[in-house]
């Protein structure tokens, strides 16, 4: 297949054939670095999971990685099953919906793996060798997880018959019109314009931001005045934009969620009577002007008392509150988020909501502390 498609025209790397390099350091890099060069990935799927008798750190194997950075980075993708694989898939996808659905409830978020939810049920299912255990036992465990991924994201599966490979290779060959890669191609070009073009206008903020920021804070040392409103209204309009959320970054990474962006702030201070007074607010919202030291449930008090940073949640109003102590000040960060989450989500995704703030802005939030933490 692999040669009739370099016939028609087309280059085809293929981890089989060792263009990927060796599997063994930085697989997700050299799996990326392979698929950004490409058009369009073609997935083949027949009995074995892979050429190793293991999966990889994290569950996965290296063509699911394949795929993940294909379906990350948009490209066209083609899948091909083997009509028994395809027949008995379609027999199993209820059940796998169904054990797939109970882990979501369960857990509160996605799994790292794939095969995270199904890997017990299969085994069990095997093991007492039933019914579905004559559909299941034909190919590698793994595979009907993989397939359960590409099917829920809604890439159609094409029969592919290995004993007619040519016939096969012709059609594949058919999808991949000159017309369609010339489109493909305008895609990827448009979305590297668009790439630097967010880069120049991030950079452009954040130097414009930093300078005003700046000068607020020198007008509030000159003047003695103690309202850091309008230094937080600087920090917010460069912090309010879109942030996503993603799982197992490293391995197999999935936007779960987007943060829409910091809407609000507000800023605490230490007033030595064991009180928080409020000395400055930014976006629409109404903070109390005075905390309590004593005062329990309380986003800011907890962050002060335990010198940690937190990160809070109200339900109701779909709202995260990164709340920071800088010297005897409380930074309090309002983001809103695109899905609605429940409390248990939160809690379940605190680290990678943690890295989605701090990854894209770690150089601005750290000039942020700078400002507040040497404000006396």
């Amino acid at each position: 297949m692999k040669t009739h498609l370099e016939i028609s025209g087309h280059e085809v790397p293929i981890f089989e054939d060792g263009d990927f390099g060796s599997w063994e350091k930085d697989t997700l890099e050299q799996c990326l670095t392979v698929v950004k060069s490409s058009d369009v990935f073609v997935l083949l799927v027949n009995k074995k999971a892979g050429a190793g008798q293991q999966l990889l750190q994290g569950n996965v194997t290296p063509t699911y990685l394949e795929y993940k950075a294909a379906l990350a980075e948009k490209k066209h993708i083609l899948t091909f099953v083997t009509p028994e694989i395809k027949k008995n898939f379609m027999y199993l996808k209820d059940d796998l919906e169904r054990i797939n659905q109970e882990f979501l409830e369960t857990n509160h978020r996605l799994p790292d793996s794939p095969f995270d939810p199904f890997e017990k049920w299969i085994e069990k299912e095997l093991n007492d060798g039933g019914f579905i255990s004559n559909f299941l036992k034909i190919a590698d465990p793994f595979v009907w997880a993989f397939l359960f991924d590409v099917y829920k994201d809604r890439n159609w599966l094409y029969e592919f018959d290995i004993s007619e490979s040519e016939k096969n290779a012709i059609k594949i060959s058919e999808l991949l019109s000159t017309s369609l890669r010339s489109v493909v191609d305008l895609i990827a070009n448009r979305e590297v314009l668009e790439q630097l073009q967010n880069q120049t206008s991030y950079l452009l903020n954040y130097a414009e931001q930093s300078l005003e920021m700046l000068s607020e804070r020198n007008l509030i040392t000159r003047n003695g005045k103690n309202d850091w409103s309008e230094f937080l209204t600087q920090a917010i309009l460069f912090l309010n934009r879109p942030a996503n959320i993603i799982q197992a970054a490293t391995f197999n990474p999935t936007i779960v969620n987007t943060i829409t962006g910091c809407f609000a702030a507000s800023l605490y201070a230490y007033d030595q009577e064991d009180s928080l007074m409020c000395i400055g607010i930014a976006g629409d919202i109404s903070a109390q002007n005075a905390f309590k030291l004593t005062e329990s449930n309380v986003f800011v008090v907890d962050a002060y008392t335990k010198n940690e940073k937190l990160i809070a949640y109200r339900e109701e109003k779909q709202t995260l509150y990164i709340t920071e102590p800088l010297g005897e000040s409380v930074l309090c960060l309002h983001f809103s988020l695109e899905e609605k989450w429940t409390e248990e989500q939160v809690i379940a995704y605190a680290e990678e909501i943690e890295h989605a703030i701090i990854n894209k802005n770690e150089y601005f939030l750290d000039f942020i502390r700078l400002l507040i933490g040497g404000r006396i």
